[in-house]
């Protein structure tokens, strides 16, 4: 089962600004506003400053599960997600494939940003210290992963900048 294509995935490492432009584009369309986090109930399963997954497959399961019971074929999402983590070790990890052949996404969307501006807003956030040479690989990971599915899945790649999501609008 999948989604008919009524998913834009809007993907970006954390503290990007994934919720703030997904939050804005809800006010102008449309379109229902899921996140990843509390889909999964990240709350569940992990303190909720810890960016670190401990089990990246049995997460997306959990995910899946959780987006089968919201979806509703007649009503379009924002789904604001992650294409990589980073697992337990700090490392950058690909999230599977299969995901994203279950969400079936209609667009592909990467949030991206300078690195240390988003290592300050997490520093804020979770009141920690964050690698920022790993965010960095963490965001070079994201947008190849994004880049590879939008070419497998034939559809739109949009990266949006500076919280400039007009090319995603004109596509709505």
């Amino acid at each position: 089962m999948d989604f008919n294509k009524n998913v834009i995935f809007v993907g970006g490492i954390h503290g990007v600004g994934k919720g703030t432009i997904c939050n804005e584009i809800v006010l102008k369309t449309d379109l229902i506003h899921l996140t990843a986090s509390q889909i999964l109930k990240w709350e569940e399963i992990s303190e909720s400053d810890n960016k670190l997954v401990k089990d990246i497959t049995s997460t997306q399961n959990r995910l899946i599960i959780g987006l089968k019971k919201l979806i509703k074929k007649d009503k379009k999402y924002l789904l604001d997600g992650h294409f990589c983590l980073l697992n337990s070790n700090e490392i950058p990890h690909r999230i599977d494939e299969e995901t994203f052949d279950y969400i079936n996404p209609k667009i592909i969307v990467i949030v991206i940003d300078d690195v240390e501006k988003i290592a300050k807003r997490l520093e804020a956030r979770d009141n920690k210290i964050y690698n920022v040479n790993i965010l960095n690989d963490l965001q070079k990971m994201e947008i190849d992963y994004a880049r590879y599915l939008s070419n497998k899945y034939s559809i739109p790649y949009i990266e949006i900048k500076n919280g400039n999501y007009n090319e995603l609008m004109e596509i709505i």
